[in-house]
């Protein structure tokens, strides 16, 4: 299995470049879906259970599913309108990798002052 180093390095450069946390997930899950001619989604964990959220692409049944965690805790997933070889999915697993901590919309954190 490897990553797709091209994907991670442009989703790396998605993250440096942006500013906010939507503009990092809709850059990425566009970037993700032009890349595997998929429809590609991001599905947030919000109080123990899944919300729907950002797709890119065409509007398609999820076939695959990749886990995004922060601190070892589900906080959402890729949802993905096609099959995910070995390849793929180690390529989604490194880009979930890089944006879970723009991926903490249903989290409490307590009230203290988040930075990703």
């Amino acid at each position: 299995m490897s990553a797709d180093v091209a994907v991670i390095a442009a989703i790396q450069a998605i993250v440096d470049g942006a500013e906010e946390a939507d503009q990092i997930l809709l850059g990425t899950i566009a970037h993700l879906s032009e890349r595997y001619a998929a429809g590609v989604g991001l599905r947030f964990v919000e109080e123990g259970a899944f919300t729907d959220g950002p797709w890119a692409g065409a509007a398609t049944p999820v076939v695959a599913q990749v886990a995004i965690s922060y601190d070892d805790e589900l906080v959402g997933e890729f949802v993905v309108g096609t099959e995910l070889d070995e390849d793929a999915r180690a390529t989604f697993e490194g880009v979930a990798a890089i944006i879970a901590d723009y991926c903490l919309v249903g989290w409490d954190i307590g009230g203290e002052d988040w930075e990703p």
